[in-house]
């Protein structure tokens, strides 16, 4: 389409502005661009003024603009034949996007394009200079969109390492800080739904039935108490317009560790600033910190919880908890899970473990237990295993710490002094290889081949020596912290009867043999042990003292 000097033009102005590609408010402002896109259309009578779209927030590095995808649309319809701009990098940062408007598209249309600042006017534009000038501009422009959002990403991932909150909106039973934003405060009333949240979960209930509770309790769901604060907060998670409670919500409340005081950001990336399409990122490399604010959940309960969700859950009859040892009911012969089986007799019913695998393919022992019987000998057993540790807790407290620390730090020293002897060994391996290539005592592909195998095997001697190192560390500190757990069964030491949530807490799995023999492992039994025999040998070492 020929384009006339003297024609008048329906014109229409485009203002961006985006924070993520770098632009400085205070000159690129979407009141400033307006003025001068105004001013420059008064002085200019031929161009008249058809409107003004802004793209408020939105990066140059695409054209997926709503006004921008308005303005096009304008355009094809022949409402619009002249775009007025700042200059190129408000209309875009993308070099090739902007130069196919700019040589393919707009000229196709008929559409006249003005940049203010660059001095560019397709109507008086220098086909000479512009094919250089133009693309160099866009270039530039695009290069600094790119420079921008590298130092966005290095800038943001500076603050997840640090322990810095840097989302939009406080995660559900936290506030932000307001004298400091990336810093989280405990919100009191949604710490409480938190906190009955996590309760329930350990005593049994299924996720779906404390949403039900939830709802018909009144409680706002997430969102909804968000938006009560005053809060702008919308979520992709919203499929009704009455916002009610479910297991989905339920079960991102449970499995998420910020109420432990954990920040777990960086989950998701984009490719590069040009393609916005979200990317899960390897656990391996989220930013991950501890202590970053309050918890609102014992650590403790929630790794319970944790547990929990992992196990084989099956709700009981009533629907409204799960069975007192589902999930944690094993043969002791061949491993597999034992399921609950009702025998009638007569108007009498009886509930028996049996194991899975010789009800379903008889390829175990036919052996059983009533359900009666083993929670009689499961708290028999618990009551007698929690008060040795309150034993062990209080002969603790009376044996000399540093005796207890010196017979761990020895015990630990000689480990590592293995370890390094064996990295040290396959050190010398490696040095002695290239002797032997140069010998003719091994050719060259078995070289490679050992020297990755040696290569390989040292490496893991200095990983599990460094290990050690640590582990030498925190022995030397201060060794009452290692005796956290302990408190876990003091709570239950006048019990009287089994309840799921001091199951959960205190036990990993029971085992059941075919002469009835019952097992149980503890939770931190290897920490029991282990304390047990430093006890034993610090007490060995201590004049006067009989040993334990």
């Amino acid at each position: 389409m020929k384009i006339s000097e003297e024609q008048v033009w329906n014109t229409c102005g485009y203002v961006r502005l985006s924070r993520e590609d770098g632009d400085k408010e205070e000159s690129n402002s979407v009141t400033g661009q307006k003025d001068l896109i105004r001013d420059y259309m008064a002085r200019h009578p031929e161009l008249r003024a058809c409107g003004m779209k802004v793209d408020d927030g939105f990066t140059g590095s695409n054209f997926d603009r709503p006004a921008f995808q308005e303005l096009m649309a304008e355009v094809k319809a022949g409402k619009i034949n002249c775009i007025v701009v700042k200059d190129l990098s408000r209309f875009g940062r993308d070099h090739l996007g902007v130069g196919e408007y700019l040589e393919q598209l707009f000229p196709f249309l008929g559409v006249r394009f003005i940049a203010i600042n660059d001095h560019y006017d397709s109507l008086h534009s220098n086909a000479e200079s512009d094919e250089l000038v133009i693309p160099f501009k866009n270039l530039i422009n695009e290069a600094y969109c790119r420079d921008t959002s590298i130092k966005t990403r290095s800038q943001l991932e500076i603050k997840r390492q640090r322990g810095d909150f840097i989302g939009s909106f406080a995660v559900f039973g936290y506030r932000k800080d307001p004298e400091n934003r990336h810093r989280l405060l405990a919100d009191d009333y949604a710490a409480g739904v938190v906190r009955d949240v996590f309760r329930w979960k350990l005593e049994g209930v299924s996720a779906g039935d404390i949403a039900a509770r939830l709802t018909a309790s009144g409680i706002p769901t997430p969102m909804d108490y968000k938006r009560s604060q005053g809060l702008r907060y919308s979520t992709s998670f919203r499929l009704k317009e009455e916002s009610v409670w479910d297991a989905g919500m339920v079960l991102r409340i449970l499995k998420n560790p910020v109420y432990i005081g954990v920040l777990e950001q960086g989950r998701v990336t984009t490719p590069s600033y040009r393609v916005k399409r979200l990317v899960v990122k390897p656990r391996a490399e989220w930013a991950v910190v501890e202590h970053c604010h309050e918890a609102i959940i014992d650590r403790y309960d929630f790794e319970t919880v944790q547990k929990v969700l992992a196990l084989d859950t099956r709700t009981s009859v009533s629907g409204r908890a799960v069975e007192l040892f589902s999930g944690l009911v094993f043969c002791g012969e061949c491993g597999g899970a034992m399921i609950r089986k009702t025998v009638s007799s007569g108007k009498k019913k009886y509930v028996y473990y049996v194991c899975a695998a010789h009800k379903n393919e008889k390829t175990c022992f036919a052996h059983s237990l009533r359900v009666e019987a083993l929670d009689e000998i499961v708290l028999e057993a618990l009551k007698k295993h929690i008060q040795d540790v309150i034993d062990l807790s209080n002969l603790l407290e009376l044996t000399d710490t540093a005796q207890l620390q010196q017979a761990g730090v020895r015990k630990l020293r000689d480990r590592l002094e293995k370890k390094q002897a064996e990295a040290d060994r396959w050190q010398t391996l490696l040095r002695s290889l290239y002797e032997s290539l140069q010998d003719g005592v091994i050719d060259r592909d078995e070289y490679q081949d050992l020297r990755k195998t040696y290569s390989r095997r040292r490496a893991g001697a200095e990983e599990q020596a460094g290990a050690i190192q640590e582990e030498m560390s925190r022995e030397m500190g201060n060794l009452s912290e290692g005796r956290g757990w302990m408190g876990q069964f003091r709570k239950h030491r006048n019990i009287d009867a089994l309840d799921r949530t001091m199951i959960v807490s205190l036990m990993e799995r029971v085992l059941i043999f075919r002469d009835r023999r019952v097992e149980i492992v503890y939770r931190w039994q290897d920490e029991f042990s282990w304390q047990m025999d430093l006890l034993r040998q610090a007490r060995e070492t201590l004049p006067g003292r009989e040993a334990v």
